[in-house]
């Protein structure tokens, strides 16, 4: 998923309000999540990133270590095994 990469890279992404990308955006401190189809918006965030180098290298330093710790590929693992384990109990949640 393209922000949980640019995140592990220290880079901040930019997109639009699917799926759990606010979720990955540290309420807006690693990222920005636009209004789907909104190009203006969109842009403007990136405008905004792209602007203030010291923002940019305080994202650098604060990205990867947020997604290790909240989005690892293990935790991602032991939510999805945990989902199986419920449905293998019959609790249907784990």
């Amino acid at each position: 998923m393209m922000p949980l990469e640019a995140l592990a890279s220290g880079v901040p992404f930019v997109a639009s309000d699917t799926g759990y990308f606010k979720m990955f955006s540290n309420e807006g401190q690693v990222g920005t999540v636009v209004p789907l189809e909104d190009a203006k918006s969109a842009a403007n965030a990136i405008d905004t990133w792209l602007s203030d180098t010291d923002l940019l290298e305080q994202v650098s330093k604060l990205a990867p270590s947020f997604i290790a710790q909240h989005h690892s590929v293990e935790k991602e693992a032991a939510g999805i095994a945990k989902v199986y384990e419920g449905l293998w109990n019959g609790t249907g949640n784990g």
